[in-house]
């Protein structure tokens, strides 16, 4: 096993609000295999937590995240939030600072559809306060960016798919509660409307779109910080139905379709005080799950895509709680072939890896 511990805010006035706040606050010391396949890339020009990232045309565009937890006078606290537009060649391993978006955003939702990307929502910067109802489209082509209708209820952390023209949102945060509502927006007529709400209102979710389905995976409930339901919305009967449960429950996951399967990518369980590396796929065909090589870090709160034959993973918090990082890592797509399940190097017993220097 190797240590490995670069890039990460962690002051001394952080460490005493996330401390009285609940918040990782012994600092953050994340485990990396070494031995792992996943292979380690380019570090992030700034280190972040809950950024949001998706491919257009073969290259990676990442939106937004959180960089710091400062105090706020009074009492209580916020997070700092940049406005950051960056491009990733996945081919040269080169970033590119964009235009950056209208306003910061943490816990956006992103949705791609015929050259732009849009975003959505998101966390307040202050914490406990209602989420956001933004809602801007970036045209990769030309570099700009347009505002559009705002969201009908403020939302973070929620599901995020585009089925032909509609961009559908499945659950979330509010700021003060989970979401099971549904809504979808009409990227003709540019108006949203209700969809059958999901069977659990849930937050800090996978999502993925295969054969014209959303899937919505794992997440965060009022009971437990890490989840293994897994549900899955057709449009066309506007029903969910239940799917076999993930094999490892997680919050702060994020979800990969590749070669006609869901593959879900790290998460956690903040209140237990771990993080995971588990990579796990879903194949709709036999309606299984299996395991793929975990992560080198273990991570939750990261982006995740997939581009030039590799899945890629972003910063994120290799730690429960927060805890921004520049770690970036990345694996050669492996289409049919399931793997075996790797030994980790510290269990929780569950596949999950637990945290150092928690309280």
């Amino acid at each position: 096993m190797a240590i490995l511990v670069l890039g990460f805010t962690e002051t001394g006035i952080e460490r005493s609000v996330k401390s009285s706040l609940g918040y990782e606050g012994g600092g953050c010391r994340p485990q990396t295999n070494a031995a792992s396949p996943w292979e380690p890339g380019p570090p992030l020009m700034r280190p972040r937590d809950e950024p949001r990232v998706t491919a257009v045309d073969g290259q990676i565009y990442l939106f937004g995240g959180a960089v710091a937890i400062k105090p706020l006078e009074g009492g209580g606290a916020a997070v700092e939030e940049i406005a950051s537009t960056t491009r990733f060649d996945p081919r040269t391993r080169r970033y590119r600072a964009l235009a950056p978006m209208p306003e910061p955003g943490n816990h956006i939702g992103l949705a791609v559809h015929e050259g732009s990307v849009y975003v959505l929502g998101g966390f307040a910067a202050a914490i406990d306060e209602p989420a956001k109802r933004r809602f801007s489209r970036y045209v990769v082509a030309e570099g700009r960016w347009e505002e559009l209708p705002p969201l009908p209820i403020g939302v973070g952390a929620m599901a995020v798919g585009v089925i032909e023209d509609r961009i559908i949102l499945a659950g979330g945060w509010t700021g003060q509660r989970e979401l099971s509502r549904v809504d979808a927006y009409d990227l003709e007529t540019g108006s949203w409307s209700r969809l059958a709400d999901m069977p659990t209102a849930r937050q800090h979710v996978g999502a993925a779109v295969l054969d014209g389905k959303l899937y919505v995976l794992g997440g965060r409930d009022g009971r437990s910080d890490a989840i293994d339901v897994a549900e899955r919305y057709d449009p066309r009967t506007d029903r969910w139905e239940t799917l076999p449960p993930l094999p490892k429950a997680a919050g702060g996951l994020e979800s990969v379709t590749i070669g006609g399967t869901v593959v879900t990518i790290g998460g956690g369980d903040d209140r237990g005080g771990t993080v995971t590396g588990a990579v796990q796929r879903f194949d709709p065909r036999s309606a299984r799950w299996d395991r793929l090589p975990d992560l080198r870090t273990p991570r939750h709160g990261h982006g995740a895509t997939y581009a030039a034959g590799r899945m890629w993973v972003f910063g994120g918090s290799p730690c429960a709680y927060y805890a921004a990082s520049d770690l970036v890592e990345s694996l050669p797509a492996p289409i049919r072939t399931a793997m075996r399940r790797r030994r980790r190097v510290t269990s929780d017993g569950e596949g999950g890896i637990r945290t150092l220097g928690r309280g």
